[in-house]
């Protein structure tokens, strides 16, 4: 009899609220863990990555999607080292290579197992390093080493920490080297004191694909015709007349320049002649920021500048890449500008900068009253574009002209992506402006006030409130089952 009840008691417990219930609960998390499982799989199989990252690390540009496009022969990519030994990071943008164009193809060369394959890609006795890539085309071949995969910068203690990932920046470059793309080549002008480029600026002008060469005017007649852009980094001392006459008639015959201009106690009229013919000039006189928060540690020479829209700079804009500018000149219109010049402003300071004279003696810190008052543009992009009638085709000549050179030995990234687009700009190449390195660093999130107030009600407040209501509300029904 006991037992007949115990029977019935089980069977009844099966037709209860509570067992149907458990039930529906059960067979539901069951069906969604199933679901969780073939979703994955099917996910697996799919070849579309998504990615989901905020400075999209992992995609390519439109500018490597165009190149990409236009290869007419198969390139590899060969990975050094071990066999799946590669940067999870790196690899996954060069799936990007791979997935996007037939053409990509890419390998592994160990050179401990395989050191004859590893000896094509070496010379003068150099070793093939773990971690970098090669890009070959044929007999045509660019390394990339893996420290040129990143960018590093000077932490507080001096030592150097990763700034950013340049590995599209390079690949691309790679392959427009290997597949025979144009090489454009700069002249750096010698002969007035001018500052080297640093070695950081030339290794990187070579991993873009130019050509750099020295140029002294002095006894020249002309530029050479291979010339296809001009560097003139902070000369002491002023052109010749000669010297000025060949550059004007370069620059008058499509020609293309970078000027950094370092501030002097003297004027340089020569130089000032070869601005005023493309509607600027420099002040020759020490822009002074007047602005907290628009320069950095305490000094007011020191400025963070005010970035433009212009396609030179709206990378750096863009991806907030860190620029300062030390001890600047101002640069002004002309009196006269022809109505085929067009000038734009890179970087400009705030309203309340000043400027004093190179040569004034004054050292207050505050502005004086025969000061120029801002604000004031320390860099510019200048076009030229004259129609000729004759050859019916339109004559363009460019230029940028910084009041600074001093910005280049600073060491930010902002710094060198300034003088790599203006060369590429300048060239023509505005394809390679686009192709800027993915910057690691945490991007603070800048919220307002308003937002902060909404924000903070949801969390402390909304939300706790709408679980307490709803665990509320379970257990209320539970407790009538």
């Amino acid at each position: 009899m006991k037992f007949d009840n115990k029977k019935a008691t089980i069977l009844q417990s099966f037709k209860s609220k509570k067992f149907k219930y458990g039930s529906y609960a059960t067979l539901m998390t069951i069906f969604v863990i199933a679901a969780l499982i073939i979703v994955n799989l099917v996910a697996d199989l799919i070849p579309v990555r998504m990615d989901l990252t905020w400075n999209k690390m992992y995609s390519l540009s439109d500018q490597t999607h165009d190149v990409l496009d236009n290869l007419q022969d198969d390139i590899m990519i060969h990975f050094i080292g071990e066999q799946g030994s590669a940067d999870q990071i790196i690899s996954e943008i060069v799936q990007r290579y791979t997935s996007y164009s037939n053409r990509i193809s890419t390998d592994y060369i160990d050179p401990v197992r395989d050191p004859i394959t590893a000896q094509k890609f070496t010379k003068d006795g150099e070793q093939l390093a773990d971690g970098s890539l090669v890009v070959e085309r044929g007999d045509v071949y660019r390394i990339i080493s893996q420290y040129d995969l990143y960018n590093f910068s000077q932490s507080s203690t001096g030592s150097l920490q990763i700034e950013s990932l340049a590995v599209e920046q390079r690949l691309t470059s790679a392959i427009l080297y290997v597949s025979g793309a144009e090489m454009p080549v700069a002249y750096q002008l010698e002969g007035h004191g001018e500052a080297p480029l640093d070695f950081s600026i030339t290794d990187q002008m070579e991993l873009e694909n130019f050509d750099l060469k020295s140029l002294n005017l002095l006894g020249l007649g002309t530029v050479p015709e291979d010339a296809d852009l001009l560097i003139i980094n902070a000369p002491v001392r002023d052109l010749s007349e000669d010297e000025t006459k060949v550059l004007k008639e370069y620059l008058e015959n499509q020609g293309r320049a970078i000027f950094l201009m370092s501030l002097l106690r003297e004027d340089l009229p020569n130089f000032q002649s070869v601005f005023r013919s493309y509607g600027v000039q420099l002040t020759n006189s020490l822009v002074i920021e007047g602005e907290q928060g628009s320069y950095i540690g305490g000094n007011p020479l020191y400025l963070l500048p005010v970035v433009g829209d212009h396609a030179i700079v709206k990378p750096i804009k863009d991806n907030s890449l860190p620029l300062f500018l030390p001890i600047a000149q101002a640069i002004e219109e002309a009196d006269t500008v022809r109505n085929t010049v067009t000038i734009e402003p890179l970087l400009t300071t705030s309203g309340k900068a000043f400027a004093r004279h190179a040569a004034s003696e004054e050292t207050s810190p505050e502005k004086q009253e025969e000061d120029l008052t801002g604000p004031f543009a320390t860099a510019v992009a200048i076009e030229d574009s004259i129609y000729n009638l004759v050859d019916n085709e339109t004559n363009l000549t460019r230029l940028v002209v910084i009041g600074s050179s001093e910005f280049l030995n600073t060491g930010w990234e902002g710094a060198t992506n300034l003088f790599m687009n203006s060369l590429n700009w300048i060239f023509e190449r505005e394809e390679s402006i686009s192709i800027r390195p993915k910057s690691l660093t945490l991007q603070p999130l800048n919220i307002a006030t308003p937002q902060l107030r909404i924000y903070s009600a949801l969390a402390l407040i909304v939300i706790p409130l709408g679980c307490l209501i709803m665990g509320l509300a379970v257990w209320l029904r539970r407790r009538n089952l």
